[in-house]
């Protein structure tokens, strides 16, 4: 279980910035679907603190799905710039 959190905190260490960094760009562009992207990055970015406080059990499951959903929020927000 703790291996697990340490993997979850390693991905995320490696992500977050590039993600933060994404949504300042969008937020200060002119997008027609702004608060969409803005809301599904802070509950991305906010996921893994509710693992980690424990209100959210790290699954395998979890661990395979959530850089499936990081890597497809970045390519779907990558062109709207």
């Amino acid at each position: 279980m703790g291996f697990l959190r340490i993997l979850l905190v390693a991905f995320n260490t490696a992500i977050i910035t590039y993600l933060v960094y994404r949504l300042v760009q969008i937020y200060r562009s002119e997008s027609s679907y702004k608060a969409v992207i803005l809301i599904a990055g802070i509950v991305l970015l906010l996921l893994p603190i509710t693992v980690l406080i424990g209100f959210i059990k790290p699954t395998v499951i979890y661990v395979l799905i959530y850089p499936i959903a990081i890597g497809s929020f970045i390519f779907l927000i990558k062109s709207e710039v």
